[in-house]
């Protein structure tokens, strides 16, 4: 069930949270806006009229802000660490259109905002958590003063609970709480002046709706309510935020109907908004909201209206110039614009001109506007009104008073700002800070002279009379209507200042030489400012005290040497650490601690002149030591009886576990196993008198010491015990008693009895190791303790018996021990196992076997090399003996016929039996694929050697190798769409026949059972010169051929000899020579019957031929290496040197043929 007082947190921060941009109409509050003192430089020059910005679709501003709660929860009585709900704030100008407010139509703007504030790790009354508050605002403004017409919030606030390691979310509620404000509430009054104040008594109707999933928790009802709310321009200054053109803001402060100041905010031209603003809601919440961005909407269109007068008597006829231009300044013609005078419901319709203008002759009427304040009679919007999908508005503010003049300059006392520095900390004065300063504080004056006339005013001068009676005069330049103009002054306040008011006087025009001043009475003006002293805090504390134990904290003796009553604040810490704020009217506050430490107090005390000062202390408040009572269950008991102790009572008023308040802990060895619980039990071994101590501590360590004494009587020898060793470990009975051993095991048994400790070192301890089967074997010892050592060879239960007595001849009971011998079987040492193995690559596996002296003799080892196979036919596979012994060597061949694992067992002599399986891993390794071919460049139509022979794999996967060539992977020959995969040709080697010319890529892919390699060899084949061998194996070629050399040869023989040169050549000279038809097709500058060029090209042919011969006697170097791949002599070889051999026989047939052809033509 959600707790009554976390409903009302939740309620109040629905309510709450809706004024957060200006909500629910009047915030009944006390701000303390003496907190906002901020350090600032600021630049100060002449000051133009602040007036009412104008606002395009677009614009928009951020804001980051918090919501601080601490008040509040300190009276809600909610437990709670929950202190600030922090958040941010987006708001932006979505339209502006037309609106019937009040019969009367009225441009408005529409923002929308959209606000999220959270506090995450919070406690509420004991449950964990985070708090989410998310809001979604829509305002509507009135565009002729920024008054507020309405205003709608959703607020849709979550907790999410934390729940083990898990989040619940909890949807608390959705509240949508709606204001309407008859007449519109003007939260500023245009145009702003430092000192002006206005007030606007209004009617707020707010209407609440919403859903919430909490029980109890309902949505409050609407409100009809009367509200009056007062405005006051107090300063002008730094605001504490730093923003771009923001350095001189105007802190307009709110008051309630009481007097009450309930917020405030600095307004910035500059970003035609709040740069910052607060409220406190009397609830006790505070909301503080800064500007962190602000985008102004990009527009081509500005829409200027220029009066003819600011300031205007009633009904007076007067021009409004209304100017259009574009993004860069020019004008823009022919523009419709809406002249708007809202007040008097004066509507007409402008086209500009060629300047872009228009003016607008209007009477100023005498209405008054919604709002109370200074002489004026009202304040009003002149607009200019661009309708259409980007709608733009253009506004002045229009002052109608009763009583004006053609220049009234004012020397504005109420307008008076004072910046005062005190220890290099600045602030802006106020009245709700108060005017007033020390000695040493340097203050600086700043004086407004404002003309209030309708004219613009001629220059004059500013005569300042300060404090200390020194003057200035100061030169005021012409002022138009309503402009204000400031002149500064410093002033350090002097160390012996004396204490009361200090006054500024000053005066403008004091010769009166502006004769159209038509109200001299307010030319001159007066400013006080009190000086005092700082106040002295003084703090007194009865301290140390103990928990629980009031602490009187006095500030009466604190002073304030200027005289007045004394504001007390104390901040005490509490045990949880926070900081709790404390107000005294008598200056004097009672606390009490209900845990020990040391705790910081702080009292600040603050004057009637808002001076501070502040003083701390640690209050020391001490532990009270716990107090317990303990009790024993018997007084006298026999040794070696228990007894029980027990703390009967036990207290620590100033614990903070009240669960347990006090932590026990026995001195002595409780029988409960525990040595903090409230009860102990032990058992005395010795005579006499017993004594327990138990000390008791309380959270704060702070300890006290408790003892009981009880008395021990003598008793009898007993509480026998034994105990059975085997190689210096103790064994442990089963549960029947019995301890069990192997035959064969030499055993130590130990035994002991208790006594008081006057009979103990003489006890006789009686052994009979085997009391059954061999009684007549017996030990005999003194003392407490004894042990027997002994040997059992039969495998059956024996029985060992121990008596003792005491020396008074009182014996105990005989102890029996039960111990059975029993063969065990034998064991396999754990065997790695063996790592992954190639084909034909060798495994060694060692096993190591254990058993017994008597059987590991006789221990039959085998090797079952596989277990799928029953090699014995007993009907199990896997207790064959293929391998006899504890070690295994072997290899396997093919990877695919191997066990996956083989097994190692043993047996004793008695039919005990053990095994392992071992797995073994044999892999199959990847061929290594080589290709070879005796001609990379061969020449098309020549035959070559294509050898995987240097491939590579285990002898198995060699003998079922598969070869696969693709001789030429760009060519799909499969027509598979894969020209890489072809089986042009299957085998390890094999002679090609070269058909085609180019750079070609073979591919040889080698394959075992289950892996495959591939490599990838270039061959450039060369096109074939022209060849007469193949010419003349055609008729038609050989006589083609004769015919041309016979015919050439005779024409050119008949056309060159000398008749008388002619010499028969001798026999031996006649034609030898061959043509190569390579040269004469290839080379161009070959002459196939010149012999210098024959003999050039038959020595680069035996070259190229020798170098080739060379290249394949290194391949027959290659495989000569590797044996078992070489290339050995079969058909294919034959056909091949068959093949040379015809190229060889078609050269010479060639030659021979042009060698003839040689001889005609030399016949001839």
């Amino acid at each position: 069930m959600v707790n009554l007082r976390f409903k009302g947190l939740i309620l109040a921060l629905m309510v709450i949270l809706t004024p957060i941009m200006g909500f629910a109409g009047e915030i009944d509050t006390e701000a303390r806006l003496s907190d906002e003192n901020f350090t600032s430089e600021t630049s100060r020059n002449p000051s133009g009229i602040v007036d009412v910005p104008n606002w395009r679709i677009g614009d928009t501003w951020n804001y980051n802000g918090y919501l601080d709660v601490r008040d509040f929860i300190a009276s809600s009585g909610v437990s709670t660490n929950v202190q600030t709900l922090t958040g941010s704030l987006v708001s932006e100008v979505v339209e502006i259109y037309t609106q019937n407010i009040g019969g009367v139509s009225t441009i408005v703007y529409k923002v929308e905002s959209n606000g999220d504030f959270d506090a995450q790790n919070v406690n509420l009354d004991g449950q964990n958590g985070d708090l989410t508050v998310e809001m979604d605002t829509i305002e509507i403004y009135r565009a002729s003063d920024l008054g507020t017409i309405s205003q709608e919030a959703t607020v849709e606030i979550d907790f999410c609970a934390d729940f083990l390691w898990w989040c619940v979310n909890v949807d608390v509620a959705e509240l949508v709480v709606s204001n309407e404000y008859d007449p519109p509430t003007e939260g500023y009054d245009f145009p702003l002046s430092v000192g002006e104040s206005w007030n606007s008594q209004y009617t707020a109707y707010t209407n609440f709706s919403g859903t919430t999933s909490v029980d109890g928790l309902t949505i409050p009802d609407d409100i009809v309510g009367s509200n009056y709310t007062e405005w006051d321009v107090v300063s002008r200054g730094f605001s504490g935020v730093t923003y771009s053109g923001c350095e001189q803001s105007y802190n307009i402060t709110t008051s309630n109907s009481n007097g009450e100041e309930t917020g405030y905010k600095w307004y910035c031209p500059a970003i035609k908004n709040n740069i910052k603003s607060s409220a406190t809601q009397s609830l006790g919440f505070s909301l503080v909201s800064s500007l962190t961005s602000y985008t102004p909407a990009s527009a081509s269109t500005s829409l200027n209206v220029d009066l003819e007068y600011q300031l205007s008597p009633l009904d007076m006829q007067l021009d409004a110039t209304v100017t259009v231009t574009n993004s860069v300044g020019s004008p823009v013609a022919n523009q419709d614009v809406e002249f708007r005078y809202e007040i008097e419901e004066d509507y007409r319709a402008f086209t500009t001109d060629a300047n872009g203008q228009f003016t607008v002759d209007f009477n100023s009427g005498n209405s008054q506007d919604g709002s109370n304040g200074g002489t004026e009679h009202g304040s009003h919007g002149v607009i200019a009104w661009i309708d259409g999908a980007s709608p733009l508005v253009g506004t002045s503010t229009l002052i109608t008073d009763q009583n004006t003049h053609p220049v009234d300059l004012i020397a504005d006392a109420a307008g008076v700002t004072v910046e005062r520095t005190r220890n290099n900390r600045t602030v802006t004065l106020n009245p709700a800070i108060g005017f007033n300063a020390v000695p040493n504080d340097l203050l600086t004056f700043s004086v407004p002279v404002i003309n209030r006339g309708i004219l613009t005013s001629p220059s004059t001068n500013l005569k300042v009379t300060g404090p200390d009676g020194f003057t200035e005069t100061t030169y005021v330049p012409s002022l138009y209507s309503l402009q204000e103009q400031r002149v500064e002054l410093n002033w350090v306040v002097p160390a012996g200042q004396q204490i009361g008011n200090a006054g500024l006087v000053f005066v403008v025009d004091e010769a009166e030489e502006i004769t159209n001043d038509g109200n001299r009475s307010n030319n001159m003006g007066t400013f006080s400012l009190y000086i005092g002293r700082l106040p002295i805090a003084n703090l007194s504390i009865n301290s140390p005290i103990q928990t629980f134990e009031t602490a009187s904290l006095n500030g009466l003796n604190s002073v304030d040497p200027d005289g007045g009553i004394l504001d007390c604040v104390f901040e005490i810490e509490s045990t949880t650490g926070n900081m709790q704020l404390i107000e005294d009217d008598d200056c004097i506050h009672e606390v009490t601690w209900d845990d020990d430490g040391e705790y910081l107090v702080r009292l600040t005390i603050t004057d009637g002149e808002s001076d501070t000062d502040t003083i701390e202390k640690t209050v020391d408040v001490l532990n009270r030591p716990p107090e317990i009572i303990v009790e024993a269950s018997e007084y006298s008991i026999p040794v070696l009886s228990s007894v029980t102790f027990e703390v009967t009572h036990r207290e620590d008023v100033d614990t903070n576990n009240p669960i347990a308040p006090v932590d026990i802990s026995w001195q002595a060895a409780c029988e409960e196993g525990s040595t903090v619980s409230s009860r102990c039990t032990v058992s005395p071994a010795s005579e006499g008198d017993y004594t327990i101590q138990v000390i008791a501590m309380d959270d704060d360590g702070e300890t006290v010491t408790e003892e009981v004494t009880v008395e021990v009587t003598n008793i009898a020898p007993s509480n026998l015990g034994a105990e059975v060793w085997l190689s210096g470990t103790r064994l442990t009975p089963d549960s029947r008693g019995v301890y069990t051993i192997n035959e064969g095991d030499e055993i130590e048994i130990r035994g002991w009895a208790e006594d008081s400790p006057n009979d103990i070192s003489n006890l006789i301890h009686l052994w009979k190791p085997d009391a059954e089967n061999h009684p007549e074997i017996q030990s005999e010892s003194i003392g407490q303790y004894s042990s027997i050592q002994h040997v059992y060879t039969t495998s059956e239960m024996h029985l060992a018996t121990l008596s003792v007595t005491d020396d008074d001849g009182v014996s105990s009971e005989p102890l029996i021990i039960a111990i059975d011998v029993i063969n065990i079987a034998p064991s396999i040492d754990p065997i790695s196992n063996p790592l992954p193995v190639a084909e034909d690559d060798e495994i060694s596996i060692t096993a190591s076997v254990w058993d017994t002296i008597g059987d590991a003799e006789n221990l039959v080892n085998c090797f079952d090399t596989e277990p799928d196979v029953d090699t014995n036919e007993n009907g199990n596979t896997d207790d064959d003996c293929n391998i006899e012994g504890t070690k295994f060597v072997g290899s396997w061949p093919d990877a695919q016929n191997v066990p996956s694992s083989i097994i190692f067992h043993t047996m004793d002599d008695d039919g005990e039996t053990a095994s392992v399986e071992i797995p073994i891993i044999v892999n199959n390794i990847k061929p290594d694929a080589h290709a070879m071919v005796n001609n990379q460049n061969p020449t098309i139509g020549d035959s070559v050697v294509l050898s995987a022979n240097l491939t590579i794999d285990s002898i198995f996967d060699m003998e079922n190798m598969i070869y696969v060539w693709d001789l030429d992977v760009t060519k799909d020959s499969d027509g598979n769409g894969n020209p890489s995969d072809d089986e042009d040709y299957v085998g390890k080697w094999f002679v090609w026949k070269t058909d085609t010319s180019g750079t070609i890529s073979i591919k040889l892919t080698a394959s075992d059972e289950s892996l495959s390699d591939s490599m990838v060899i270039t061959m450039n084949i060369e096109e074939a010169p022209f060849s007469f061998a193949e010419a003349i194996t055609s008729p038609i070629g050989l006589v083609l051929i004769i015919l041309i050399l016979a015919g050439g040869g005779g024409f050119f023989y008949v056309k060159s000899r000398n008749p008388n040169d002619l010499i028969e050549a001798p026999p031996y000279a006649k034609g030898r020579r061959k043509v190569s038809m390579d040269d004469a097709f290839d080379n161009p500058e070959f002459d196939p019957f010149n012999k210098k060029t024959g003999n050039k090209q038959n020595k680069e042919r035996k070259e190229t031929k020798f170098e080739e011969t060379k290249d394949l006697s290194k391949t027959e170097e290659v495989f000569d290496e590797i044996n078992q791949n070489a290339i050995q002599s079969d058909e294919l070889d034959k056909q091949y040197e068959e093949t040379r051999s015809t190229e060889r026989v078609d050269e010479e047939v060639l030659s021979e043929l042009l060698e003839d052809s040689e001889s005609s033509k030399e016949e001839e």
